[in-house]
This record gives structure tokens, sequence and C-alpha cells, in this order.
């Protein structure tokens, strides 16, 4: 294991998961000063109903990524299998047809279903819901480009989507909230940029949509399908959820000092988040190949929670210092708090590792055990947590769980649970 280890840190799987850890560094550092120009430039209220619309589309987004990783899982396969062009081509149109069907009938309910969503998320602005309706006609689109990048492992063009995006989301953010348009131009921001990054992709994949329309596209498993649902919903639960329930179940003025430390607890996602996106395809192929995808996934989780604990240790050194630093002095210092969200955010990070390796080799009983952990994370939330230091010590114990219940499930046989994709001649 050891010498397959060093194996896989010299080749060429290390050099990818740079690319992307660099990529999604920028581009999480400037989604992280838009959270940070929103709170600046709003007011306390509303910079408290954006994060809970943000995070609200966060979910949204976990769930839609099933798109981008079920196109992942078939993409990686279909890329190793002959003529992988035209099979790719084929499946490519055919899910990006699927994707602009689904996402506009969503959005449309989406946006008839915003007064009943406003009352949930305490937010009043019906302009950021509609352009929230927005955003999620593109969740259901750029999955399937981002998908594909992801897929054929150009992490080279996935990363600079992402930067891409990021960058003029910052730009359109400050910009739309300076010119007066308040919650709702912050929160439009998003799917202008999402628009531009979809461009970028598109460009990138011509060649595969310009494919002979020959070859029969690849048909998707409705239960593999079900199964990333259930992973990625459970693990957007255990994420985002805090700050939604938060806002919905303390007072404004606890509300609002939760935002500074879950604003900076996010940055402990950016690189792992990007380590997972790479280890999914590779560990998908490598298992279709009849490899050991194990020493790759230590790898990641190495590359993970090293960097995140070390980003904890900040947070618990210098809690008043980083938060005042900023947000230039609008919140008080947390203490301890900032370290202890720090860790479970780590934690978080380290189950996001487990549930790509789980999907990359379809391990059911991971994804289900995660699914149980979500749903006793937001029970505990309602009938324990009274206050906002009894949250994030629940999360903690919900990321230790998830990362206890990986390890159990995942490094037993590395093999996958429900019987695999047999790979063509």
């Amino acid at each position: 294991m050891i010498a397959r280890l060093k194996t896989a840190v010299r080749s060429s799987d290390a050099v990818d998961g740079l690319v992307m850890a660099g990529a999604t560094a920028v581009a999480g550092g400037f989604d992280y000063l838009v959270l940070v120009a929103a709170g600046l430039l709003l007011s306390d209220g509303a910079a408290i109903a954006f994060l809970a619309v943000m995070n609200l589309l966060k979910i949204a987004e976990q769930m839609t990524w099933v798109i981008r990783n079920v196109v992942a899982y078939y993409t990686a396969e279909l890329a190793v299998q002959s003529a992988a062009l035209s099979r790719i081509g084929a499946f490519l149109r055919e899910r990006w047809r699927w994707a602009w069907r689904w996402g506009g009938g969503t959005a449309v309910l989406f946006i008839l279903a915003s007064p009943f969503l406003a009352r949930l998320v305490n937010v009043d602005s019906t302009g950021a819901l509609a352009a929230a309706g927005l955003t999620l006609l593109l969740f259901f689109v750029r999955p399937v480009t981002d998908g594909t990048l992801q897929g054929i492992q150009n992490f080279w063009g996935l990363g600079s989507v992402a930067v891409m995006q990021s960058v003029l989301r910052f730009a359109l953010t400050v910009t739309l909230i300076w010119i007066g348009w308040d919650v709702a131009g912050a929160v439009l921001a998003l799917p202008l940029a999402m628009g531009a990054g979809l461009g970028l992709a598109v460009w990138l994949l011509r060649p595969y949509f310009r494919t002979p329309r020959t070859a029969e596209a690849q048909k998707v498993s409705l239960r593999y399908s079900a199964l990333t649902l259930v992973g990625l919903f459970s693990f957007a639960l255990l994420v985002y959820g805090d700050a939604i329930l938060v806002n919905r179940l303390f007072a404004p003025v606890a509300a609002a000092q939760y935002t500074p430390i879950n604003i900076l607890a996010r940055m402990n996602l950016f690189i792992p988040l990007a380590i997972g996106m790479v280890l999914f395809p590779k560990a998908t192929q490598r298992h279709v190949l009849g490899q050991d995808a194990r020493p790759m996934l230590l790898l990641a989780l190495a590359a993970t929670l090293l960097p995140g604990l070390a980003l904890t240790a900040l947070y618990f050194l210098f809690p008043g210092p980083i938060v005042g630093l900023v947000f230039r002095g609008q919140y008080a210092n947390p203490g301890a708090l900032l370290g202890w969200i720090g860790l479970a955010t780590t934690l978080f990070a380290g189950v996001n590792i487990w549930l790509n390796y789980a999907l990359s080799l379809r391990l059911r009983p991971y994804i289900f055990t995660l699914a149980l952990i979500a749903l006793a994370q937001i029970a505990a939330f309602l009938w324990v947590a009274e206050t906002v230091t009894a949250v994030v010590y629940i999360m903690i114990g919900a990321g230790i769980v998830g990362n206890l219940a990986g390890a159990i499930w995942s490094l037993g046989g590395g093999q996958r649970i429900e019987e695999g994709t047999n790979l063509p001649d």
C-alpha cells in the first residue's frame, strides 16, 4: 500500500490535484470575497437574508450535482472504451437536452413557490428569489458540461471555468449592490456569472458536441442516480443546514453573530471539494480497469485534512484579529467558536472525500449511513441546540461519525458493493 501511495504521489494524478486545488482556491477566494462584500455593503438584515438564500441555493446545487456526478461517472467509463469521442459526444448531447427541459421546469416551479420559500428562509425580497430561480436553471445545465470535463479529466478546462465564473461573480456582486439592487442584485450576480462560465465550457467541449450522430447515447441508471442524489443531498444538509436553521430558530442578534464564523468556516471546504472532484473519475476508472483505488483515497484524505486542520489552528489562535481583518471591525471577536466551527467544516471536508470514493465505487452502505447522520444532525439542531455553540458542537459530532463510517465501509475490501459495469471490448 505504501509503495502504491508513493507511485500515486509521483504520477500525473497529483498534478491534476494541484491544478484543481489551485483553481478552486482562487475561485473559492473570490466566492468568499462575494460573501465579505455582501456583508460589508448590505445592511445587517439584508446580509443575513443574502446568506440564507445562498445556503438554500447551496443545498439545491448539491442536489443538482447529482447530474455532474452521474455525467462524470459515465463519461469516465466511456473514456476508456473504444470510439470514446463519439460515445461521449452522444451521451453529452442527450444529457444537454435533458438538462434544459428539466431545468426550465424546475425554475418555473421555484418562482411560483417563492412566496412560501420566502417565509421558510425569512427573506422578503421577491427579486432575490426570482434570481435564485434563474440560478436553478443553470444548476441543471452547468453540471452537464462540468461533469463531462471532469469525466474526461480536463481539469485545466474545468478549473478555468470555475475561476472565470467566480471572478466575474465578484465584480457583478459589487457593481449590482453599488447601483442599488441590494439583495436581488447580489443574488443575480451568480446566474449571470454562471452563464458566462457555461459559454466557456461549451467552447472547450466543442469537439464532443460536433461528433457525428451515429453512436447510441449511454443509458443512465436510475438506481445510481438515486444513490448519488441521496449522498449529495445528505452532504448538503450536513454542511449548509446550520445557517438556514440558525436564521430561523435564533434571534436576529444571535443569527448576525453567526454570520462571520459561518463565512470564514467555508474556507476549509475550498480545496477539499476540488480534491474530491479529481478523486471521483480517477477512482471510477481504476475500478473499471480492475485496479485498487484506495491509495488515491488515502492521498486525497491527507491533502484534505492537513490544510483544514492548519487553518483551524489559526482560527483557534487568532479569532479576533482574523474576524477584525476580514470584516473591518463589523463583528465582535467570536473567540474559540471560530476554531470549533473550523474543525467541524474540516471534518465535513473529510466526509466529502469518503462520499466521492463511495459514489465512484457505488458503496451503498456508506451513502445510507451518511443520510442517517444528516437527519440526526437536523433533529439535534431542532431538539437540543439552544445556543449557537451547541449547533457547532453538534456539527463536530456529525463530522466525526461521518469520517468513522467512511473508514469502516470504504477501507475494508475497497470493492464496489453493487455489481459494477463491465468494460466493453
